[in-house]
């Protein structure tokens, strides 16, 4: 029988593995997954009760509805698993397929989703990195328009995502 002591030891222990088994999922995104930059549109600039982060939209956020997206899309759900194929353009890249499956092309660039939200024209997907924390007191008032905000992310080959840093008109922010 173990006593309270091996328990609360125990319990501890498992907790610092958690917490180490996380981080290391982490960086191993960071160190070998491929770096997108996608364009973003930030929502919330603080709360009370959490300090300073930003919420975030994303360009790959939102999928409309389209000729070219509606026979792959006509069944998908809320909280279903998705997979958004990714297309770079000059300065960001862009969704320009979604699907049911991981891909299983080596090197198509894909990054994981759910779909959250199914309305009349699009479907509204998050990838776990729409959350980013800053320094304290650094999003109060902070205006973000008329300017161009920008994500690198990290995205490994199961579609996992890290958010790395922020630009806000070509410079890291904040």
């Amino acid at each position: 029988m173990l006593n309270k002591n091996t328990k609360f030891l125990i319990a501890v222990f498992v907790q610092v593995i958690i917490i180490f088994l996380i981080i290391f999922f982490k960086v191993s995104i960071l160190t070998g997954g491929t770096e997108v930059i996608l364009r973003i549109e930030p929502v919330d600039p603080w709360d009370p009760l959490r300090g300073d982060y930003i919420t975030f939209d994303y360009n790959i956020s939102d999928i409309p509805y389209s000729n070219y997206y509606k026979y792959e899309m006509e069944n998908f759900r809320e909280g279903q698993t998705v997979y958004v194929l990714l297309e770079k353009s000059s300065n960001y890249w862009y969704a320009f397929r979604i699907q049911k499956t991981k891909p299983t092309n080596s090197n198509t660039v894909f990054i994981k989703g759910i779909v959250d939200n199914v309305s009349s024209q699009s479907y509204h997907i998050t990838y776990g990195i729409e959350e980013y924390f800053i320094e304290e007191k650094s999003g109060r008032n902070f205006d973000f328009s008329d300017k161009e905000a920008l994500a690198k992310v990290i995205v490994d080959e199961n579609g996992n995502a890290v958010l790395k840093q922020v630009y806000i008109d070509d410079k890291p922010w904040p």
